[in-house]
């Protein structure tokens, strides 16, 4: 099968199958090929040292490998999964996939390559750990500070005049804010923790949509605003609900944070091969030129009313990446004082 039906340039070094091969099973990256069937035809001496005991392809329709043989196309770019030793132990690699197709086109199997990337996300969850452990730290302190400070504001500690409830409100607002920031930092810690691949679920997001709508609407309501929905009886991905979760509910909490009179929808589709989802806000609007920016980890729109809401600019960079692992798009429309409109694209599966 391998040396039928694997072609290389005629007249080259590489057109001789057996170096072909020679090269395949001496390169350091682990490489196992497969037949239409996922059917495992060939694997190097990389594949045996970083994961001696093979995984098991996924008998889903959703794994990566299979995916590029349907779609006869290599995967966008390598994902970190977690694979099993032949001892038990868990190692983290690398993946990039791609088809083995025929000359006239045909699919014919598929090909995967891997490293070993262990260290790497080792070191990635070291400094999220460190993160973590300074925003849990810091947190404890200013939820002393908070609590005293609404202490006395009540007049617990005695009677406090006018100018003094002025002052201590707003150290209050300034404990509320770096508390934000702290779960922002936390959020991140989290994220930086677990930024590997995942085995894609089968995921209605129509009842994942009409929980956000349900933990919201008591925020909306307490601000004046409606919020309104439009969501379909069913709606398939294949993804992960918490993360998917994260992306739609930021983009909600901002709508509302950023709009102080009017609407915000929510509302789903399916439309070709994919599902759009859209949040759609009445408020502020953003700047064209900044449309691409606000993906930025950390980057902020500086204008009177961002900075009062406060936040640290990790919210939205971290939707994008959850997007981007479910080999999606996220868009935005939007001009200064027009509202904005995120649309989310994603891949549709069949229920």
């Amino acid at each position: 099968m391998f040396e039928k039906e694997i072609h290389v340039l005629e007249g080259t070094f590489l057109s001789d199958t057996k170096n072909f091969r020679r090269v395949l099973l001496s390169i350091a990256d682990g490489v196992y090929m497969t037949d239409q069937n996922r059917k495992i035809i060939f694997w190097n001496r990389a594949c045996e040292r970083i994961n001696v005991n093979g995984n098991p392809l996924c008998e889903t329709d959703h794994c990566p490998l299979q995916q590029c043989m349907v779609k006869g196309v290599p995967g966008d770019k390598p994902v970190l999964v977690r694979a099993q030793r032949r001892d038990g132990s868990r190692v983290i690699v690398e993946v990039s996939v791609a088809p083995i197709i025929r000359d006239n086109g045909r699919v014919i199997g598929g090909i995967e390559v891997f490293r070993d990337a262990t260290l790497e996300q080792e070191m990635r969850e070291t400094k999220a750990s460190f993160l973590s452990a300074i925003t849990h730290d810091l947190k404890a302190p200013l939820t002393v500070i908070k609590g005293f400070l609404e202490l006395v504001l009540t007049g617990d500690a005695g009677s406090v005049n006018e100018t003094q409830m002025d002052f201590l409100g707003s150290a209050l607002e300034e404990c509320d804010r770096l508390s934000k920031i702290l779960n922002d930092l936390s959020d991140l810690a989290r994220f930086k923790a677990t930024e590997f691949s995942y085995t894609p679920r089968l995921l209605d997001l129509t009842s994942l949509l009409q929980q956000v709508h349900d933990i919201f609407i008591f925020e909306t309501t307490k601000k004046g605003l409606t919020f309104k929905t439009a969501i379909p009886q069913s709606l398939y991905v294949a993804g992960d609900r918490d993360r998917l979760y994260q992306v739609i509910a930021n983009l909600v909490s901002n709508a509302i944070k950023y709009t102080e009179s009017g609407f915000v929808y929510l509302c789903a589709k399916a439309s070709g091969d994919k599902a759009i989802i859209s949040v759609q806000d009445s408020g502020i609007g953003i700047s064209r030129d900044e449309h691409g920016k606000i993906f930025d980890q950390f980057y902020r729109i500086d204008n009177m009313v961002t900075r009062k809401a406060g936040g640290t600019g990790i919210g939205l960079s971290i939707v994008k990446k959850i997007v981007a692992m479910h080999n999606g798009e996220i868009t935005v429309h939007s001009e200064p004082g027009q509202g904005s409109t995120f649309e989310i694209s994603l891949p549709l599966a069949a229920n």
